[in-house]
Order: C-alpha cells, then structure tokens, then sequence
C-alpha cells in the first residue's frame, strides 16, 4: 500500500541549527508575477507528463492479404513490415498523409 508523502515545512526547522524561515524574504505577488512564477493555486494544478519509456504496443486485427501486400511493400523499401507499418501510423496522426474516406 501506498503511503501519502508529508510535504516538507522548514518553518519548523530547529533555530539553532541554522535553519530560520524569514517571511519578510518572500516574494510579493507582484514580484512573483514580474519573474514568471505561477501562482500557488496555478502551480498546485499543474501537472508534468512524461513521455513514455518505450513505444507503446498496439494489436490490430487484419486480413493476410493486407499483411501480405504490407510486406510486399516494406520489401521493395527494404525495412521491416512492422517498422513500415509504424512509419505509416505515425504519418496519419501527423497529418502528414490525408484519408479520403468514401461514403457508401
């Protein structure tokens, strides 16, 4: 089981061993503004998003004759069939290559 973190609080931090908080030496909001920084209640809401470690994994259901004629293909571009595959993937959420899809 998970267990919350305590945030850290140096306001508590013993006087005697050099630690002090000075309140005096906050920044203003103003100030705080003037330089960029976020507001707390902004800065709380924010997130950070990672990219993922490796490239995720998809499994497409598809005819033998698709996969056949992707690895004709690959093979006269001399790459992998999955790595074709991927390239073409890619370039459609790109936007790079457009879909006509027909009505029927």
């Amino acid at each position: 089981m998970k267990t919350k973190k305590k945030k850290t609080s140096y306001a508590k931090e013993p006087v005697g061993e050099g630690w002090r908080f000075d309140q005096s030496k906050a920044l203003t909001r103003a100030q705080q503004r003037a330089l960029g920084l976020p507001s707390p209640t902004t800065a709380a809401k924010m997130t950070i998003t990672r990219k993922p470690a490796r490239p995720a994994r998809i499994n497409i259901r598809t005819t033998h004759e698709t996969i056949a004629g992707l690895r004709a293909r690959a093979e006269e571009a001399g790459l992998p069939y999955q790595t074709l595959a991927a390239s073409v993937l890619h370039m459609v959420a790109k936007g790079d290559i457009k879909l006509a899809l027909a009505a029927r």
